[in-house]
């Protein structure tokens, strides 16, 4: 049976986010959430292009990940990556959308689901460094790298499953230095300011507001002229949304208007 390619042509850079789902289709053995053969793999999938036909004909999610007994990951290719998804409103152009296939919240774990959660990390890694996804990542939760279905506003459901919900943060693809990276607008003041500051720490270059090795080595530099070490924030020690970029931040600010005192507390 010949089905059509269903979505929109999205073009790398439009991905953003990662959406990750479960299918709730189970295996019939005694280890529902675990496959065995590529025969079960492909047989599921074909499944999968006529099970929501109110999604249209066609897989809804980007890619389907299958837990295999022997502990590999099998990621099969729905809409692929390069076409819009029908997995999760509002989402569907800017997110991969990958659903584990499985009852992630009523069955049992894979017995490799944790070595599988870093594979599927490994994988992701590659397409943000590698493949031209390089904004991958721009949109995530402040506890995770990659979205569950049911944190999104639109979501009314348990996807993608308590189990993999409370392992989803085992999903790291980001390096840790674009881990803590500034959005665009954030990135335009702090550079202004480090232009402003006397000497310049920015050495008089053009400010571009885009991320860059210049802009970095200016931030260090201001935190070490002020005696700020990673990690550092502004008044209540130990406050998860004070981390080092809005510290450096609020530090410039507070300079540029000649305003010192601040109290700088370590965290």
């Amino acid at each position: 049976m010949r089905l059509p390619r269903r979505g929109f042509r999205i073009e790398p850079l439009q991905r953003t986010e990662v959406f990750i789902h479960h299918t709730v289709d189970v295996d019939r053995d005694p280890t529902p959430n675990e496959w065995e053969s590529v025969s079960e793999v492909r047989e599921r999938m074909r499944r999968l292009q006529t099970v929501r036909p109110d999604l249209g004909l066609d897989v809804p999610y980007n890619f389907v990940a299958f837990c295999m007994g022997d502990g590999d990951l099998l990621l099969c290719e729905g809409r692929g990556m390069h076409r819009s998804g029908a997995h999760t409103r509002h989402h569907n152009r800017s997110a991969l959308g990958i659903a584990f296939q499985g009852d992630f919240e009523n069955g049992a774990a894979p017995q490799h689901l944790n070595a599988q959660l870093a594979a599927l990390a490994n994988w992701l890694r590659q397409l943000r460094n590698a493949m031209g996804l390089a904004n991958l990542g721009q949109s995530r939760p402040a506890w995770a790298q990659v979205w569950a279905h049911r944190d999104a506003q639109s979501a009314h459901t348990a996807c993608p499953g308590q189990i993999l919900y409370e392992r989803l943060d085992r999903i790291r693809y980001i390096d840790e230095e674009d881990d803590i990276a500034m959005d665009k607008p954030t990135w335009k003041l702090v550079q202004k300011a480090l232009q402003n500051q006397d000497p310049p720490l920015y050495a008089g270059k053009r400010i571009d507001g885009l991320p860059g090795r210049n802009t970095h080595i200016a931030v260090r530099a201001f935190e070490r002229r002020v005696d700020l070490e990673p990690r550092g924030v502004i008044g209540v020690p130990n406050d998860p949304r004070a981390t080092i970029w809005p510290a450096s931040r609020e530090l410039l600010f507070l300079m540029a208007k000649g305003n010192t005192s601040g109290v700088i507390r370590r965290a």
